[in-house]
């Protein structure tokens, strides 16, 4: 068993080391080789052939795989989207229908690709490996055809001819011969017709492809159509202000109360019951000067004018009632209780009809430009908080004019123009006083 194996291998090492030898002489031109030019063209067309086949094959494996990555990206969006559309919009339903849509068209599309196209043309690919095997196979009979038929004309050239030797070379070159012609009769068959089969086949994967394709283009655009409309109805809604976020009153800003030293060591500290805390032998610096003119008026009947400087409101300082003021026990009313009240009842904006502004009490309404109701002073600072909003200092003028639409009036707010820069917008009118 052994020695059979080894005389296998020492065998086979002598083919192998005979056609080297072979394949050397015919490169070195001293030893010539039995040409087939029409063997050779078929071999260059079937070579050629196979590059075209794994280019094809490698860029629709790809395609594919970029189809699959856009599949999820559209699955990804839509997802988003789902989150991010809230479900009181316009819409909401129909959202969610074409994303599923999409879903199935990607899907299918992917499928299709896979089954009709990459298969295919993996099946189409597979056959050339085998036929390259028998190519090569060829090759190497070929060379021991022409290995055979150069020892058998150097016995048949030899001084001494040896006719039992010219005889066994005879019987392997015949061997050879039929060998090789076998193998060759099967490639002149196999190769013509697998180099025609190119056509059809190319063309019929291509077709499948684009077809494919052109579906799901065509489905998808009208899936795009729907959600544009979708996006579209959602912002004529917006415009509308459907969903547009009540605006609340704007909090009136906080009066500024600093401690002072007492007047009176010795006089009881009373805390009456009023907004705020208030403790007495203090006194209050930084109020807003029409609180003090409304204080003003409560104790001495007159109104007097705020201090300024280059615009600016000076904070005023008001003595803090004494204890006989209080006399009255837990029933006393503060005047900057009072003072509270009557800035509510200026701010209670009266409406004409439930629909405009009408002039506030003590507003003058004379002598005022075409479409002003009345005027106000800023008495605070605002800055505007959204683009239809106006910002004004302390001290600024405006014009308090109509809403354009009267629906969208809103509780506590008023439209007005700055009369310095004609800017027009909405303002909480807490933040001012009419003049």
């Amino acid at each position: 068993m052994a020695e059979n194996k080894g005389g296998l291998f020492a065998k086979t090492v002598q083919k192998h080391a005979g056609r080297a030898k072979e394949k050397i002489l015919q490169n070195l031109g001293k030893a010539d080789r039995t040409v087939d030019d029409v063997f050779d063209e078929y071999e260059l067309n079937f070579n050629k052939q196979q590059t075209n086949a794994n280019r094809i094959h490698k860029e629709v494996a790809n395609y594919l795989r970029c189809c699959r990555a856009l599949h999820g990206a559209s699955k990804g969006l839509f997802e988003t989207l789902a989150d991010v559309y809230e479900p009181e919009w316009v819409g909401h339903e129909l959202l969610y229908a074409q994303a599923q849509n999409s879903d199935m068209l990607w899907t299918d599309f992917c499928h299709k690709v896979q089954d009709q196209t990459l298969t295919p043309l993996t099946a189409y690919q597979q056959q050339f490996p085998e036929i390259r095997k028998k190519i090569d196979k060829r090759g190497r009979k070929l060379v021991d055809y022409d290995s055979q038929r150069h020892q058998l004309e150097n016995l048949q050239r030899a001084n001494r001819r040896d006719e039992y030797k010219i005889a066994r070379s005879r019987d392997a070159l015949e061997t050879a011969r039929v060998t090789y012609e076998a193998l060759n009769k099967e490639l002149y068959d196999e190769l013509p017709t697998l180099y025609d089969e190119r056509i059809p086949i190319v063309a019929a994967h291509l077709q499948s492809l684009f077809a494919a394709e052109a579906t799901v283009m065509v489905e998808s655009s009208k899936v795009a159509k729907e959600l544009e409309a979708i996006a579209d109805k959602l912002a004529k809604e917006c415009e509308k202000g459907t969903y547009k976020v009540k605006r609340a009153v704007a909090p009136r800003p906080l009066s500024v109360v600093e401690p002072s030293s007492p007047k009176n060591a010795n006089s009881p500290s009373i805390r009456p019951t009023i907004s705020g805390p208030v403790t007495p032998n203090k006194e209050e610096t930084g109020r807003p000067y029409e609180e003090i003119e409304f204080e003003d008026k409560k104790v001495n009947g007159t109104v007097s004018a705020p201090a300024r400087t280059n615009g600016e409101v000076i904070g005023t300082k008001i003595p803090a009632a004494t204890g006989s003021s209080l006399s009255n026990g837990p029933s006393f009313t503060s005047p900057l209780a009072e003072l509270n009240q009557k800035v509510e009842e200026i701010y209670d904006i009266p409406m004409d009809g439930g629909k405009q502004p009408s002039p506030l009490t003590g507003a003058t309404t004379e002598g005022l430009p075409p479409g002003v109701l009345y005027r106000v002073r800023a008495t605070y600072k605002y800055t505007r908080e959204d683009v239809d909003e106006i910002s004004f200092e302390i001290g600024d003028i405006i014009q308090v004019v109509e809403y354009d639409d009267p629906e969208e009036q809103e509780e506590g707010w008023l439209t007005g123009v700055k009369e310095a820069t004609s800017e027009k917008g909405l303002f909480p009118a807490n933040f001012t006083r009419p003049i």
